[in-house]
């Protein structure tokens, strides 16, 4: 009785020979424009077997595939965060987890930002939207001060953008995160990944690496929502530059750059969802006794989004009709939800 392997090897050869009658040169083609190959033993966690049964995988050149490769879709052969979050690979791993899963049920963070404008080591200004009243929607906003530079945080400024009927995080509790001594200080760790993780809250998905440090220490880093596709794997090494912070029950390295060996430094970009879309209305509205642009976005998935594009002084008005792409974070303001643009939009 033939083997699985066998038959597969079979079935391959009465293809193949058809193939040659039908157009060997399209074939060929298909072939050379794959870029991965496996040996066995050096497949790892992310690299299967192909499936016997993908017709569009025998002619590649290779018999092993990235875990994150979906029947039918053309591939690159090489294994990316993007990828797999589409993949039909029921082989491949879950690497998505909830944010409270993974950071406990007291984690309410959804977006921060750290500046260090002198790039003297020091983050003098950091800023985060949260969601003090956990109905998963940003309705506060804080930003945090080093007027001395001294790496310490020395004011904050609370904003409560919506009135909320119980507050989960109180500004009382910002307060004394500053009075406890709340570092801007930039960390560096050097080392090995371990292990990775996607972690998501709401529409965001984060890239987590928990890294052996040189030091002895482990730690995770979180490289946020733009650095999906980073090529980072289990026994790379690599340099990861940030403040470090407690979120949930976790301390974590809040990477605002990367350095891999042979392949230079990274920044992480920090920024919200992707948005879309045609603008159907525009008109301008105060905002914290500033005046806004604000435009009416409908989406290319048919959605309709309010949008707060910032301030009149420092930006150019969109007209309606026009096709716009932005970045931003969804808050609750008074009753309604508004997306509040990035600056780097276009």
């Amino acid at each position: 009785m033939k083997t699985l392997n066998q038959k597969r090897a079979h079935l391959r050869t009465l293809i193949a020979c058809a193939a040659i009658t039908l157009g060997p040169a399209a074939t060929m083609h298909r072939a050379s424009a794959q870029t991965g190959d496996y040996d066995r033993e050096d497949q790892g966690s992310k690299v299967e077997d192909d499936a016997w049964y993908d017709v569009s995988e025998w002619f590649d050149g290779n018999d092993y595939n990235p875990t994150d490769e979906a029947i039918g879709r053309w591939d690159d052969e090489v294994w990316s965060y993007n990828d797999a979050r589409t993949s039909s690979d029921s082989d491949n791993d879950n690497l998505v987890i909830d944010a409270e899963t993974f950071y406990g049920d007291d984690y309410n963070e959804s977006y921060e930002t750290y500046e260090d404008r002198d790039q003297d080591g020091n983050y003098e200004r950091a800023s985060r939207y949260v969601d003090s009243d956990g109905d998963y929607l940003n309705d506060a906003y804080v930003t945090y001060e080093d007027a001395d530079n001294d790496g310490m945080y020395d004011t904050y400024d609370y904003s409560q953008l919506s009135q909320t009927t119980q507050s989960a995080v109180h500004p009382s509790n910002v307060a004394q995160s500053v009075k406890e001594g709340l570092s801007g200080k930039r960390h560096t760790v050097s080392g090995t990944v371990e292990d990775h993780k996607m972690v998501k809250r709401l529409d965001n998905l984060t890239l987590m690496l928990h890294v052996q440090s040189d030091d002895g220490e482990k730690i995770w880093v979180d490289l946020g929502s733009q650095s999906l596709d980073t090529q980072l794997f289990k026994g790379d090494r690599a340099e990861f530059h940030g403040p470090i912070i407690k979120r949930g029950n976790k301390q974590v390295l809040l990477a605002t750059e990367v350095t891999i060996p042979e392949a230079g430094s990274m920044k992480i970009a920090r920024m919200g969802h992707e948005y879309n879309g045609v603008v159907e209305s525009t008109k301008t509205a105060k905002v914290r006794g500033q005046e806004h642009h604000v435009v009416k976005l409908k989406t290319d998935e048919g959605k309709k989004l309010t949008v707060d594009m910032g301030d009149v002084a420092n930006n150019k008005a969109p007209k309606k009709g026009d096709n716009i792409s932005i970045t931003g974070v969804a808050v609750k303001v008074g009753n309604r939800v508004v997306v509040v643009a990035d600056q780097n939009r276009s």
